[in-house]
């Protein structure tokens, strides 16, 4: 029996490229919610930013922030993973250093950046819908550090080969994935989405059979892993679709066939 829903959020409940959930979304979250069910919302997002996105629902749901590096229920942590500080600024740096890249460093409590163009400034200031702090150095943030996120210019052209050149100066330690809308982040080896996943799990008391999961990149394929019932979005890469036991075309119409 299915006790807990677990979706990620930009590219599976928000369409790729807008910022609102597909149509009648809160409808069919209340009717979940209202039946019993569990709802987390796991996204490469900041807590904060993902918590106020729900609105009346915000305090009904759990979270998966940052990729999995930190777990909220009713307001508490209940897991949180952070990266070896040395480690954490010496990618940042490289990143940085990359032309085509500007970062976004989350902290245990607040976000900072440090941007090269006037666009980037802006866009974290006005559009990104989260408070940020900026700062002239990456090794002024003064807290521990959970995750390393890269804008990437002209995605489509450049992503793949800062993928590779990241991966060739940090792979024996950390992974690259794609997070969707031009952004990658860097993933400490054995974190994510999945790990967080776990931990939750634990926590609940709850068997893998007992949860449902949903994505659609790949940052998205280790909760696949954690659970028999994982669905990829049907307009996912090939290798995020393989890693799903399911395919689907819309999220809520798997709620509504399996589980109302």
């Amino acid at each position: 029996m299915i006790k807990l829903i677990v979706s990620d959020l930009d590219g599976t409940l928000i369409p790729e490229g807008t910022q609102d959930f597909q149509p009648g979304f809160f409808d069919d979250l209340k009717e979940l919610l209202d039946r019993g069910y569990e709802f987390y919302a796991a996204s490469g997002r900041q807590y904060v930013n993902i918590y106020d996105a729900f609105g009346r629902y915000a305090d009904r749901i759990g979270y998966l922030s940052d990729n999995g590096a930190v777990a909220m229920e009713n307001g508490k942590r209940v897991f949180v993973e952070t990266i070896p500080r040395e480690l954490a600024i010496e990618m940042a740096e490289y990143a940085q250093s990359i032309e085509e890249v500007d970062i976004l460093i989350s902290g245990v409590e607040d976000c900072y950046f440090f941007p090269k163009t006037e666009w980037f400034k802006n866009y974290i200031l006005n559009d990104y819908g989260l408070p940020a702090k900026m700062l002239k150095r990456i090794r002024d943030i003064d807290e521990p550090i959970i995750k390393i996120s890269m804008n990437i210019y002209d995605y489509e052209k450049n992503a793949e080969r800062i993928k590779r050149q990241l991966t060739d100066q940090f792979g024996e330690y950390a992974q690259i994935l794609a997070t969707g809308n031009a952004w990658m982040d860097y993933l400490i080896k054995g974190s994510g989405k999945g790990k967080a996943l776990r931990e939750v799990l634990k926590m609940k008391g709850l068997k893998p059979e007992e949860i449902m999961v949903f994505g659609d990149n790949q940052n998205d394929i280790s909760m696949f892993e954690v659970t028999p019932n994982s669905y990829a979005k049907a307009d996912a890469k090939d290798d995020v679709k393989e890693a799903a036991s399911y395919v689907c075309e819309n999220v809520t119409d798997i709620w509504r066939e399996q589980l109302f």
